[in-house]
Order: C-alpha cells, then sequence, then structure tokens
C-alpha cells in the first residue's frame, strides 16, 4: 500500500445503522486516491466495531480501528485518537452518517484546491440532509445554516461542523487537535483556531449529506436554541455548557 494522500477519521459509538454504508462508499476509492480511513470508536456495544474490522480486513490497512480505552470519552478525544494514527498530509473528519454524493468529484475537488494553495489549512462544504428523508423544514433550515457558516468565514470567525472538516495534519498539529474539554462545539472551535495559521475556505459548490437524526428526535427549534447557548457559553467561559452531549441513534 502506497503511503496515503488523505486520512479520513470517524469517530464512533454504537453507529451499527450508518457506519457499513459510510465505508463503503469510499471503498471504489481506496487505491485511487490512497485514501486511508480510521474509524476511532467509543466503547461500542452495538457491532460498530465488527463492521469496522470486516472493512478493514477487506481493505489491505486502508481501513483502521482504533479503540478508546476506560475514562472519559467525547467526540474531542475520539476525533483525537483517530487523528494521531493519520499518516496522511491532509486530514478528513466526518461523521458516521455523512455520504457525499459524488466522491470523484469532491476528492478531486478538494486537492486541487489544498495543492493550488499552500497557505489553505483548513475548508469545510455545504451540508444536506439525505434528499430522500428530507422534508421542507430540512431544507430551509439547512439553507439559513449554511448560509450562516459561509457568512462567518466572511466576518473572521469560521464555523465548521464535524460532519465535514478538511485540515492540514501540520496545522492540525500545531494547535494541539480539538480541544478535549469542550463535550460539545469542539469543532467550531478548532477552526476558529485555525484561522491563525493561514486560509479557511467554504467549498461552497461541493456538498455532503448527513442524517436528520438529531433534528427528528429534538426539533429544530430547541436543537438551534442548544447550539446558540453552548456558543454563548464558550464565548464567555471557554467551556461547555453541557456535561454531556448524548448521542443520537
Amino acid at each position: 500500500m502506497s503511503s496515503p494522500k488523505l486520512s479520513i477519521f470517524i469517530p464512533t459509538r454504537n453507529e451499527a445503522k450508518y457506519i457499513g454504508t459510510t465505508l463503503a462508499q469510499f471503498e471504489p476509492f481506496w487505491d485511487k486516491y490512497d485514501l486511508e480511513i480510521i474509524v476511532s470508536d467509543a466503547n461500542s456495544t452495538d457491532g460498530t466495531i465488527d463492521i469496522v474490522r470486516h472493512f478493514a480486513a477487506l481493505s489491505n490497512q486502508r481501513v483502521k480501528l482504533v479503540e478508546g480505552g476506560p475514562g472519559k470519552q467525547n467526540i474531542a478525544i475520539g476525533c483525537n485518537l483517530g487523528a494521531a494514527q493519520a499518516k496522511a498530509p491532509l486530514l478528513f473528519r466526518i461523521d458516521a452518517d455523512v455520504r457525499i454524493p459524488d466522491k470523484e468529484y469532491f476528492l478531486e475537488k478538494v486537492f486541487k484546491a489544498f495543492d493550488k494553495d499552500p497557505k489553505l489549512v483548513g475548508a469545510t462544504v455545504p451540508i444536506w440532509v439525505y434528499p430522500e428523508e428530507a422534508r421542507l423544514s430540512d431544507k430551509l433550515y439547512h439553507i439559513m445554516m449554511n448560509a450562516i457558516i459561509r457568512g462567518s468565514f466572511w466576518v473572521k470567525a469560521p464555523l465548521a461542523k464535524g460532519e465535514c472538516q478538511l485540515v492540514r495534519r501540520e496545522a492540525f498539529q500545531k494547535i494541539g487537535g480539538y480541544a478535549e474539554h469542550l463535550t460539545a462545539g469542539e469543532d467550531c472551535n478548532l477552526f476558529y483556531r485555525l484561522q491563525d495559521l493561514g486560509k479557511i475556505r467554504y467549498l461552497r459548490r461541493l456538498r455532503i449529506h448527513h442524517s436528520p437524526r438529531r433534528f427528528r428526535q429534538y426539533g429544530y427549534i430547541p436543537l438551534t436554541m442548544i447550539y446558540l447557548r453552548e456558543g454563548l457559553w464558550m464565548l464567555l467561559g471557554k467551556k461547555s455548557y453541557l456535561d454531556e452531549w448524548k448521542p443520537v441513534r
């Protein structure tokens, strides 16, 4: 296996419903684009680990499993464990339910953006709900959310959700990765700190899809209030309000 060009890392905890599909979408591109996929698991009990091991056995070391040990577990810790195993110069964090509609086009454009501009240290793309599950409320909310994220880049306070974060590994290491004391908001916090090292871009012509499961459980207004509260709490106290970001499965 040649040295990886892109390291994709995925934090998981009881993601058996989604992780197989998420890993399988990259299989045709493992060798063509020198991909490495690292699943960082936080003690799943639902079969997630077995699914990841199945792909690891098929992939000639393209898919790897990193298991978290005892003690505190959160998304930031899981992401850092995965990123620590990465060998590629470019890191790509996604969630376990992320699907990319045109993977070849996506990867080509991502590599081109980072190869063309050595000062580019981070990037993200628009996020949408799975088309087959999207309701009008989903579409309207994501139009608003993507507009806010794009606007945040203009005012030098870049937001980027954990569904899609592309980061140069060297820059990631320089800022110490994700802030492990944050229960929520570690994704936006990472990009806020990254901007001190170089350029951050919003690649508006690309997209990823994710499950609406959290929106279905909480509702858009309550979930938005949670996000706003966490953002304000971090701004004022540089820590999370929540002690635990409960998974939705």
